[in-house]
């Protein structure tokens, strides 16, 4: 009897403590009407989620926005954090930022968006990520799921660095503070430049020229260049640095080849060819990557011995373009190029020829002539005095406005 009466007292004590014991949240999604609302319970692990839609302007967002918290793969990815639905006027007004901030109290959110969206912060209210939800993919609520998903595995993974970070000095430290700001599916942390250059002042890390660089501000400033060689050899010097990521490299690829299309010859198509091969092999899928074949197919073809011309590979400007071969000029002699015309609106008008050994020129015949429904001085003579290991032929045009013509190249040894 005294066992069992010990026992009940015993128990009788222990419930004040079990009362006191701090409850743990819910894993469940939970919603609240606002920020303040929902700072008067315990803020979820995975922090807030702000259902962002359009308010009276597109009822359907609306609707969409509401159905995809009922679905259950998104109520999984919403686990453990708190959702406010907000609608956004159509128009800003000082009535609209203050219902705003009535509504999402330290939430900021930045940026245009289209609608609907899911605006995600982490447990301090710093906002690390947007999913949108364009209404092509208003059908398919496992794949937002997947995407808020993946921006909170990286949040985690982003968090580490930053606690790693923390033990770290120098160099090392500028690296692990780097690579927590580079995820591709959320933001950086705050002030992470600064921290990273107080670590690594002489940006050994090269994080620092990565997170700084504008692609669009950078590409803008080199077409106002007035020495395009120099700025190319500096455009390549940047593609060299493995400080910037891969779709910074393939933007840096487009600006050399935008160089290239404004300024170049069709001499320079080779280097061209080779920035669209190492920008594809960059990132085949990307939309750099995937429009570099098409690019090449457009822009990278040479008037030729066996094609002739056409107005897609004509040059833009009278520099000398190279007649690709393979050529007929192998041995001593004398060599006639001849031009003729085949169709077209517009002659081709011819300044010249000239041929090389590799680089060496050996001969050439500069006079106009012209080829067009009218034959006129469209034959160039060239005096060849030895055997050519690696013969080139240069052509100068002067078809910079009418360029809808057609035809022929031809080589042939005079006996």
């Amino acid at each position: 009897m005294k066992k069992t009466l010990f026992t009940v007292l015993l128990a009788a004590t222990m419930v004040p403590f079990a009362l006191a014991a701090p409850k743990k949240s819910s894993s469940k999604m939970r919603e609240a009407d606002s920020y303040a609302e929902a700072q008067k319970k315990t803020v979820p692990e995975n922090g807030y989620v702000v259902a962002l839609y359009a308010d009276g302007w597109d009822k359907f967002s609306k609707k969409l926005v509401d159905s995809l918290l009922k679905d259950s793969a998104m109520k999984k990815a919403l686990a453990d954090s708190v959702v406010i639905r907000y609608g956004a006027p159509n128009f800003a007004s000082e009535a609209g930022n203050k219902a705003r901030a009535d509504k999402l109290g330290n939430l900021k959110w930045t940026g245009a968006y289209t609608y609907p969206a899911f605006v995600l912060y982490d447990k301090n209210g710093r906002q690390y990520a947007t999913v949108l939800v364009p209404y092509s993919d208003r059908e398919n609520p496992d794949k937002i799921a997947e995407q808020i998903k993946s921006a909170r595995e990286s949040l985690a993974q982003q968090n580490e660095l930053l606690e790693k970070a923390k033990s770290l000095q120098g160099v090392e430290r500028a690296e692990a503070l780097g690579q927590s700001a580079v995820f591709e599916n959320i933001n950086r942390p705050d002030n992470i430049v600064k921290m990273i250059k107080e670590a690594d002042p002489q940006d050994k890390s090269g994080y620092v020229r990565r997170l700084e660089f504008n692609m669009h501000g950078y590409a803008e400033s080199t077409a106002k260049t007035d020495d395009w060689r120099k700025t190319l050899q500096e455009v390549e010097d940047k593609i060299a640095d493995k400080a910037y990521s891969d779709a910074q490299r393939q933007g840096l690829y487009c600006t050399a080849i935008g160089l290239l299309r404004r300024h170049g010859s069709t001499a320079d198509n080779k280097k061209m060819k080779s920035y669209l091969s190492k920008m594809k092999q960059l990132d085949p899928n990307s939309i750099q990557g995937a429009s570099a074949d098409h690019a090449e197919l457009l822009w990278v073809s040479n008037l030729s011995v066996a094609d002739g011309w056409t107005p897609s590979v004509l040059p833009l400007d009278t520099k000398p373009a190279e007649i690709a071969g393979p050529l007929p000029i192998n041995e001593a002699g004398t060599y006639e190029v001849a031009f003729h015309y085949t169709r077209g609106q517009h002659q081709l008008n011819i300044k010249g020829v000239q041929l090389y050994d590799g680089d060496k020129k050996i001969a050439e015949d500069i006079h106009v002539g012209s080829t067009g429904i009218r034959q006129n001085q469209n034959i160039y003579t060239l005096v060849v005095p030895k055997k050519l290991a690696n013969p080139r032929l240069m052509g100068s045009f002067d078809m910079e406005k009418n360029r809808d013509s057609y035809g022929n190249i031809t080589i042939t040894k005079k006996k």
